[in-house]
């Protein structure tokens, strides 16, 4: 899995060109193919180069809401897949155009159970859901970020 926390942040003696504020980061091999959820953040109301972070997709659904209200807000987003692929080549990049958190599905395993889920949207239009916890009332969620649409896009 690759991990960008403090621990494995490079000192600046050691790496050349780094511009002032900047850092680079380690990699951690990663050992199991798996799902990654990137992420591109930056403090609220600020123009700096955001932060890149890379989480488990699955393990990093529930923590997502600390986006919702934060300090920190998402720029950008978009999943790694790495499994049934072992060579780097066979890896695939989807970048997201929605994230919403909190909604509930229900049907799981063929019962009426409400689940919460966060889903997610691929910019190719394909959906996505990863529950996290148990739901006692129907919701839609809320949309913590979606892609903003190009201008010439936007005006045909």
């Amino acid at each position: 899995m690759f991990v960008t926390s403090e621990n494995n942040r490079l000192p600046a003696s050691e790496v050349p060109f780094v511009p002032e504020g900047s850092g680079v980061w380690g990699v951690i091999l990663q050992l199991v193919p798996r799902d990654v959820l990137i992420l591109r953040v930056s403090s609220r109301g600020s123009r700096g180069v955001p932060t890149i972070v890379m989480m488990d997709l699955k393990g990093s659904a529930p923590s997502l809401d600390q986006f919702a209200d934060g300090d920190n807000v998402l720029r950008g987003a978009a999943v790694l897949s790495t499994r049934q692929a072992r060579e780097v080549g066979q890896w695939t990049l989807e970048p997201l155009s929605e994230i919403r958190i909190g909604a509930t599905e229900g049907g799981y395993d063929g019962d009426d159970l409400l689940v919460s889920v966060t889903q997610f949207t691929t910019e190719a239009g394909r959906r996505f859901s990863v529950p996290y916890a148990v739901a006692t009332r129907p919701a839609r969620g809320k949309r913590l970020w979606r892609a903003k649409v190009p201008g010439a896009a936007a005006n045909p």
